[in-house]
């Protein structure tokens, strides 16, 4: 499936959202190809890792924007406000994508249980 041309990516977006097929969006060939650019651009690391001094490869692209409440910027790497420009398109290792998104198990963040994990696979930048 390739993202429409005869209809603006925000109908079409807020279709998929309302049939609970928003999963369609992420197999375009043009997200993969724009989800391929933000995790070259950012060398494959994961953003929050990195801020922190650590180096975790990327394995998720997270919208800092959510498509559902923000469908026009589904498809951009950045959004503006009155302070400036900001990331759309952040690489994540898994833990901080689940952060980000506040998902947790066991009593413990997932961040925690993932980034023990990785550390003990990743002692060092790969």
């Amino acid at each position: 499936m390739r993202v429409p041309t005869d209809r603006s990516l925000v109908t079409w977006i807020r279709e998929l959202e309302r049939a609970g097929k928003i999963y369609e969006l992420y197999r375009t060939p043009e997200y993969r190809r724009l989800r391929r650019e933000v995790l070259e651009e950012h060398h494959g690391e994961c953003y929050d890792c990195k801020q922190r001094g650590k180096y975790t490869p990327a394995v998720h692209v997270h919208h800092d924007k959510e498509v559902k409440d923000f469908p026009e910027l589904a498809m951009s790497k950045f959004w503006y406000d009155k302070g400036g420009k900001h990331m759309q398109l952040i690489p994540l290792c898994h833990a901080c994508h689940d952060k980000r998104h506040g998902r947790f198990f066991d009593g413990r963040a997932a961040h925690e249980k993932k980034m023990a994990e990785i550390e003990e696979k990743y002692p060092e930048r790969w």
